[in-house]
């Protein structure tokens, strides 16, 4: 029979194992790292993408002359020409839309009172108007622009006979995009969206537009006029100009050199459109006209005034605060109005807006 071993005996049993296992060499497990004193360095941020560099222009709108990227001449070289009667008599004012047009040319009617061709290409506004009836001088005018779109208010037969001849698509109220506004009294109230009309043209046949009949450059040509050395009360030939349209319709426009605009007054009040916009034009242009009577008769028995707008004769030409003597030739009516320096060269206009006033030749010798 084993007896019991002591104690101590037991306690060296089990020790002696672990201290066998530590003389065999058994690498004891390794200390925890200690933490370096020098911070780890941070990663270099990644570097910035580089922005889209902005498409730099490459073309002209035809009808002003600004600059445009290939995207915007695409988009121009699609469209029509759009070209509407715009009214001016005191019922009509403010107008809509003539801060946005690419041309505006301003011809005498019936009492003395002037109405507005507006051309709009580049830029088109939500509307324009008050809209008002077509006239021989647009025919002139308008031909010239290829099968455009001619938005009116009615005309006389004789007028509404010469319309449908010409190569323009006519769109009158009822089309698409004319209509009535109701915060304006009749006959005042016909309004025109420029987008709806110019759609309903190209659906009856309007076409693009893309021959600039004009040449623009950013700097103004030599042989500005100016006042005589030894001139007494002289004043700058170009800070301004008053267009004595009739003898109750006068038109002034003042340079606006902040701007490096012209600004137009009506009878020496500022004129005014719908909106925050203000008109202003980076040419002002006068054509010595003849003025003719045609048929009889408005609503106040007068006999229908005229301008005509085939020939050639005198022009003057502001632009940059500078006055040129120019000239004026327009072959028939579907040949462009050509604008000409001195010696014939095309006068070079600044890109931007451009009026032109129709006045008589009589008037235009005494400017």
């Amino acid at each position: 029979m084993r007896l019991p071993l002591p104690r101590r005996v037991v306690t060296a049993a089990l020790v002696g194992p672990l201290l066998l296992a530590g003389c065999r060499g058994e690498d004891p497990a390794p200390p925890p790292p200690v933490a370096s004193e020098t911070p780890a360095e941070e990663p270099e941020p990644e570097p910035e993408a580089e922005p889209e560099p902005e498409p730099e222009p490459t073309a002209r709108a035809p009808l002003s002359g600004t600059l445009l990227t290939d995207e915007g001449a695409a988009v121009l070289a699609e469209r029509p020409v759009l070209i509407t009667k715009v009214e001016n008599s005191p019922q009509a004012r403010p107008q809509a839309g003539l801060d946005h047009a690419d041309v505006v040319l301003e011809e005498l009617v019936e009492g003395g009172v002037t109405r507005f061709i507006a051309i709009l290409h580049s830029d088109l506004p939500d509307d324009v108007g008050p809209v008002r009836s077509g006239r021989p001088v647009d025919v002139a005018i308008g031909s010239g622009f290829g099968e455009s779109v001619f938005v009116y208010s009615g005309a006389r037969a004789q007028v509404q006979g010469m319309l449908r001849a010409s190569p323009m698509v006519l769109l009158e109220e009822g089309a698409p995009g004319v209509r009535r506004v109701s915060d304006r009294r009749p006959p005042h109230n016909v309004f025109i969206r420029p987008a709806e009309v110019l759609a309903a043209g190209i659906e009856r046949g309007a076409g693009p537009f893309s021959v600039a009949p004009w040449a623009f450059a950013d700097e103004a040509p030599d042989g500005a006029l100016a006042c005589a050395a030894d001139s007494t009360g002289c004043t700058d030939p170009g800070a301004s100009i008053t267009v004595p349209m009739s003898r109750s319709n006068r038109t002034g426009w003042t340079y606006d050199a902040a701007a490096e605009l012209y600004r137009r007054d009506q009878n020496g009040q500022a004129s005014t459109v719908t909106g925050s916009g203000r008109i202003g034009a980076a040419n002002v242009v006068v054509l010595a006209t003849r003025h003719y009577t045609d048929g009889c008769c408005d609503t106040n028995g007068a006999p229908y005034s005229e301008t005509d707008v085939i020939g050639e004769d005198v022009a003057i030409i502001l632009r940059d605060g500078q006055r040129f003597d120019a000239r004026w030739r327009k072959t028939a009516a579907d040949q462009p109005l050509e604008l000409l320096g001195p010696g014939g060269e095309p006068f070079q206009l600044k890109p931007g807006p451009t009026w032109i006033h129709l006045p008589s030749s009589e008037v235009v010798a005494g400017m």
